[in-house]
């Protein structure tokens, strides 16, 4: 199969493939097109490199929203869902930049180049990437970007080269372990591939160090030489970065994106402080990459609030603030949770739609919407679902403000707590 897949990429990467890959662009490529769309292909192409191209046209304009170049790009399925965004690799390529002397830069686990074409932007940049198709799509994806000059790709284990003396020296590295086995995703940093253990043999090798991991990292597997980023992208909490070789960095932070650029706020150590809510108050909730960062001491600060409760990550302040680290409602009322006291309420209120948000609360929202009495043709509200104390509490309100992108109206956004 490895072999079929290599003949494939050739193609798509070959001139002849790229005419193809141009009047597909053109194409409705709906699902329900796919044998119209085959037949056609099949008439100047082997089946299996006309289902190739098909699909290589449906992945590019998915990676539309990660990638300004897409329709220029190569990319498989699992490798497009794994790859950094476009935002996310110039930012920490930026950082890299920064921190390391001059130099070329190693990028370890390439993939299909999302965060190598960042990093050659203002650096030579030596590549090793075990998949030998990523390998190659990395390759054109550089040259597609004018950046073949910039970059070498070793379709190659870099753990291997590094064990045998072979790694090249460099200014820096970016490495991008595989958190996936067989399909199923790893949550430790001592099973990802290559695990922490030789990253950290790395790490005392390159002058500076960044490694992508799960932003759901225990934080307890943190090594405590390196300091942790949490990144945030259209309200989403999308990565976690170990940086090694950054003396001056705080030891957790939030980076989140904004339409103007990266918004950053660090864990200070302080206590969040903790008090009550009632109506005719805001809610704020932090981004979810402030969250986990641990930044809500400051946050409270910037909009001059206090937690609701010590253990859980809802801002409450007497005045609204405009603050593009947090989503913000207005508090109409205060209740103890009831299913039938809510319903009355959203009965009283004249409420057509409903936004539901939850933290520390045992129901999901979605097993609870179908129980809700809205009135057809009424307002919108939005009914925050929490505890203070111990007992379980309803806000409702209205939504003041969004962050990154339109929160989930069903479910959790962010760390549970």
């Amino acid at each position: 199969e490895t072999a079929r897949d290599l003949e494939a990429a050739a193609f798509l990467v070959s001139p002849e493939g790229a005419a193809v890959l141009a009047a597909l662009e053109e194409m409705d490529l709906g699902e329900a097109r796919t044998l119209e769309i085959l037949t056609h292909l099949r008439r100047t192409l082997p089946p299996d490199l006309a289902g190739a191209a098909l699909t290589q046209a449906r992945l590019r304009r998915r990676a539309v929203a990660k990638f300004p170049a897409a329709n220029r790009m190569f990319f498989t399925a699992e490798a497009l869902e794994q790859a950094s965004g476009w935002e996310p690799a110039l930012h920490r390529a930026a950082q890299i930049d920064a921190a390391a002397p001059p130099g070329p830069v190693l990028d370890l686990g390439c993939g299909i180049g999302g965060d190598l074409i960042a990093l050659a932007q203002s650096r030579p940049v030596v590549a090793y990437e075990l998949d030998p198709v990523r390998a190659r799509f990395a390759v054109a994806n550089a040259a597609a970007l004018g950046l073949a000059d910039r970059v070498t790709v070793h379709a190659a284990d870099w753990t291997a080269a590094r064990r045998t003396g072979q790694l090249p020296a460099a200014a820096a590295a970016f490495a991008d372990p595989a958190r996936r086995s067989e399909g199923r995703r790893l949550f430790s940093l001592h099973t990802m591939q290559p695990p922490l253990a030789e990253l950290l043999m790395l790490a005392g090798e390159v002058p500076a160090l960044a490694v992508k991991v799960m932003p759901g990292v225990e934080m307890d597997e943190v090594p405590p030489q390196c300091s942790v980023e949490f990144v945030s992208h259209a309200g989403t909490c999308k990565e976690a970065v170990l940086w090694f070789g950054r003396g001056d960095a705080p030891a957790r932070w939030a980076s989140v994106h904004q339409a103007g650029g990266w918004l950053t706020l660090a864990d200070d150590g302080r206590t969040p402080p903790s008090g009550d809510v009632s109506p005719g108050m805001v809610l704020y909730e932090p981004d979810p990459a402030v969250i986990r960062a641990g930044a809500l001491a400051p946050l409270c600060e910037r909009v001059g609030g206090h937690l609701l409760d010590p253990e859980i990550a809802y801002i409450v302040a007497g005045a609204y603030r405009p603050e593009p680290l947090a989503q913000a409602f207005a508090i109409d009322e205060v209740h103890p949770f009831s299913l039938k006291a809510l319903n009355r309420r959203l009965h009283a209120l004249d409420v057509g739609t409903v936004e539901l948000l939850k933290r520390g609360f045992p129901q999901e929202p979605e097993t609870l919407r179908p129980r809700l009495r809205l009135e057809k043709g009424g307002g919108a509200a939005a009914v925050i679902l929490t505890q203070q104390g111990g007992r379980h509490i309803m806000l409702i309100g209205r939504r003041l403000a969004r962050f990154g992108a339109p929160s989930q109206e069903e479910g959790d956004s962010g760390d549970e707590r």
